[in-house]
């Protein structure tokens, strides 16, 4: 550290640069620990948070370090912000854990359940009643970067369908949507 501390010193223009990506870079994995804190991933977000705090540690070096200018403090600010951007957009872009995807249907209640099945997505309905008579319920348990292709099907199936989405942190589906049991020499590996 004292060697890149004593080089930014030297181009002290670098200085807010450093800080910004710095604080870009850590905010990032500073989201990334708090979504693997809530899935309750404890070993992934204790690395994280190791690589988040040293990192942390270098940019407020940075901003205490000499003279505290107005660039510094600027650019400690906009790494902050630009970090949570970029770190919302690597959680979507990653698309981590499964989701529960609700569809209540009042005209084609079993035409979708049957259409989402068809595509091979595992489906449990429930026969309820809405403020204007029957309704289906189906639940879709999925990765999360399949939930798009649920809704887009369903909607395909029944226009007016009624979509609630919720993350799931744990279940116990034995069947991982898009994924078929071993066949073939993958099955007889499998057993051995």
């Amino acid at each position: 550290m004292a060697v890149l501390s004593e080089w930014l010193d030297a181009h002290a223009m670098v200085w807010p640069l450093y800080i910004f990506f710095a604080r870009i870079l850590d905010v990032s994995i500073g989201t990334m620990r708090t979504i693997f804190v809530v899935r309750g991933h404890r070993l992934t977000a204790a690395g994280l948070g190791f690589f988040e705090v040293i990192i942390w540690l270098t940019a407020v070096s940075g901003v205490l370090h000499g003279d505290l200018s107005v660039m510094k403090a600027v650019a400690y600010g906009l790494g902050f912000a630009s970090g949570n951007v970029v770190g919302i957009w690597l959680e979507q872009l990653l698309a981590l854990g499964q989701q529960r995807v609700v569809l209540i249907s009042r005209g084609r209640h079993h035409s979708v359940a049957f259409g989402l099945r068809l595509a091979d997505f595992a489906v449990t309905e429930i026969p309820a009643r809405g403020r204007e008579g029957d309704v289906a319920m189906s639940f879709v348990i999925v990765p999360r970067r399949l939930t798009d292709d649920v809704i887009r099907l369903a909607r395909t199936i029944d226009p007016e369908v009624f979509v609630t989405v919720d993350d799931v942190r744990h279940s116990s589906m034995l069947q991982v949507i898009g994924t078929h049991a071993p066949t073939g020499w993958r099955a007889i590996m499998k057993k051995k």
